[in-house]
């Protein structure tokens, strides 16, 4: 499966394609990488420089990656450096969904979390609240984005649920979210479709490293677009994630070191982990 991935670059460290990439790969997906902006290393790692993308370049881009991909392909999209670049992807998978060909896009909303609250331009979070969370196939924020994107709050795995219906009622088929509060200290991933409502939940570990999301989403995407039901991909996306975090918070490392983790991780031919429990909530 062609997997188009529009998100950030750094030259240092796993965050956005430097994460995704690798990720797409060891699920079996070919990667086409776009990068919107590049930075030395994750911002959140000290100050930086960003290369924005510009526009046009985003636009060939994408059109060059389309040509190399066939009738069928999936979109992944995360950080962007301006709501501009949202909207010539929007472009993009409008373009690319006329005539034979079929796009599935997996909007991951990139915008801010609980440590740092929105750390974009505030434009970029009304594009993927009105213009892009309409038009995609499924949706992958964490907690906070998806409070964000709903107006609502959400304390836990219920109010979740009822936010992530909240969102579907605008058009997504699908809603994955990561980082809500868990018992005993866990961490929950939620995922949401028209048919089912599945907790995965991992134990909480400190961590520094950044990249997590990202690579939650990559996994997620390369699996449930190469034909995974919805469950299979889930669980083993957060697997995958899981591995990756332990090792991080072991070694108490600035970065993730995914190679290992994806290698130590069979996340196709899925078998179960102890690092992870499931619950169905209907």
């Amino acid at each position: 499966m062609d997997v188009i991935s529009l998100q950030s670059r750094v030259i240092t460290g796993y965050v956005g394609n430097a994460i995704a990439v690798p990720t797409l790969e060891r699920t079996g997906a070919t990667a086409h990488p776009v990068d919107t902006v590049t930075y030395d290393h994750h911002p959140g790692h000290g100050p930086v420089t960003p290369d924005v993308t510009p526009l046009s370049e985003i636009s060939s881009r994408l059109h060059q990656a389309s040509g190399e991909c066939g009738d069928t392909f999936a979109f992944l999209s995360g950080y962007l450096a301006n709501a501009d670049q949202g909207r010539a992807a929007l472009d993009f998978i409008a373009r690319s969904r006329t005539g034979e060909r079929h796009v599935t896009w997996y909007l991951d909303p990139v915008f801010g979390d609980d440590p740092e609250g929105i750390y974009v331009d505030p434009t970029i979070v009304d594009f993927f609240r009105d213009e892009a969370v309409p038009a995609c196939d499924a949706v992958l924020p964490n907690r906070f984005e998806l409070a964000e994107l709903t107006g609502t709050t959400i304390e836990d795995t219920a109010s979740a649920v009822s936010a992530a219906r909240k969102l579907m009622a605008r058009g997504p088929g699908l809603v994955f979210v990561s980082s809500i509060p868990g018992p005993d200290g866990s961490i929950s991933n939620l995922l949401v479709t028209e048919s089912e409502t599945e907790v995965i939940a991992v134990p909480k570990r400190w961590l520094r490293a950044k990249g997590t999301g990202d690579m939650l989403s990559a996994a997620f995407t390369g699996l449930h677009a190469a034909g995974c039901n919805p469950r299979t991909a889930a669980q083993s996306a957060v697997e995958a994630v899981a591995a990756a975090v332990a090792d991080a918070s072991i070694r108490d490392a600035v970065e993730l070191d995914p190679i290992n983790a994806l290698n130590s991780l069979n996340i196709l031919m899925r078998t179960p982990a102890a690092s992870t429990y499931t619950e169905s909530l209907e």
